[in-house]
């Protein structure tokens, strides 16, 4: 099976579960005589996770049971719906960090509560009550996120082992987002400062935390975790790289969002920190005045795109991402793993930098 076939099916069993979950979880508050405010939170977060996504991480965490020698497969993939609600937190948050009104072609969830208070509240500040009930729901959505891999059918000790590697997950995107965050304050940022912050918000969060979370609950020992780290930072860092370039230079529909968020936002990604370097002086004072401002049009995004192709930075960043891609398909000759789990992480690598959306 193709790998793209693979992750789709993956992607719908992984669908199946979340549909599951909160179908028993919404019974649940119903039976229990909750606060009606509790039941449209957890509803709102059903259609938020259930919206769209690649479900990348869940997939991984199952895979990752898999390749660490695991069994009760269904087991795993109940358990595996756990960093997807974790997502979902994490998600909710950022769209307010980034003053992001849609995700997934939707609308983000503080910009949701805030068109859905103007309907039923007078006189009240729409936007602060939007940033304030999406903060809830994203604790909500890691408090499920939590609960789900604590009711796991898993024995104590390791579920206390993949408790303890959730926790540094989040502690891990923690860190990335307030590197994001505070690289955007400096005018000038180094190449290095960027990738350690790709590390910590993209590859520990997004391919390694995944992997390890699965394999732990397979019982794997930590040489088999650090084999896993080997594959897994290189094709992460790879995977933010690729990101980026579609945050620019991909289709609208298809990422669902506005191309071009990243700049609006100001985001420090390797893409601007090339062109800066390889930049004339006009060429400078377009990319610097473009960064941050939230008024720019099509027109001054296509500016950017010209100076990011002709300063070289594109292909540059395109190179950059099949070098760590190559550097994590190395490292799985150490994985002590099958033939077919190892060509289908080969495979999977080779995707994160050829995905268009």
């Amino acid at each position: 099976m193709e790998t793209e076939d693979r992750l789709a099916m993956l992607k719908n069993r992984t669908d199946a579960e979340l549909e599951k979950f909160f179908k028993s979880k919404i019974k649940q508050v119903k039976n229990d005589n909750k606060p009606k405010e509790l039941m449209e939170i957890i509803e709102s977060l059903e259609k938020f996770t259930l919206n769209s996504g690649k479900r990348i991480r869940p997939i991984l965490f199952y895979f990752g049971y898999i390749v660490g020698g695991g069994k009760d497969k269904p087991e795993a993939l109940k358990a595996s719906i756990s960093i997807e609600l974790i997502h979902s937190y994490l998600l909710i948050h950022d769209d307010i960090i980034d003053r992001d009104n849609f995700r997934h072609g939707n609308f983000s969830m503080h910009y949701s509560y805030a068109k859905k208070s103007e309907n039923d509240f007078k006189d009240i500040d729409s936007k602060h009550f939007g940033i304030s009930m999406a903060i809830i729901a994203g604790d909500m959505a890691s408090a499920l996120g939590y609960e789900i891999l604590t009711n796991s059918n898993f024995s104590i000790d390791l579920k206390i082992k993949a408790i303890e590697k959730l926790n540094q997950i989040v502690s891990n995107t923690v860190a990335g987002e307030a590197l994001d965050v505070v690289l955007v304050e400096y005018p000038n940022v180094e190449i290095k400062r960027i990738c350690e912050m790709q590390k910590y918000k993209t590859a520990k969060y997004t391919i390694e935390g995944p992997l390890q979370l699965g394999a732990i609950l397979a019982g794997a020992n930590k040489d088999f975790l650090d084999s896993l780290s080997r594959f897994a930072i290189p094709a992460g860092i790879a995977f933010q790289i690729q990101d980026d370039i579609i945050g620019i230079f991909g289709n609208e529909k298809k990422i669902g969002k506005p191309v071009g968020s990243d700049i609006k936002e100001g985001k420090k990604t390797l893409l601007f920190a090339k062109a800066l370097e390889k930049a004339s002086d006009a060429q400078r004072r377009i990319l610097n005045s473009s960064l941050g401002n939230k008024k720019i049009n099509i027109n001054d995004i296509d500016r950017v795109r010209d100076i990011i192709t002709k300063t070289g930075s594109l292909e540059f960043s395109i190179n950059k991402a099949k070098e760590l891609t190559e550097g994590a398909k190395k490292s799985l000759n150490d994985l002590e793993t099958s033939e077919e789990n190892k060509k289908f992480l080969n495979n999977l690598a080779d995707f994160v930098v050829q995905r268009k959306y």
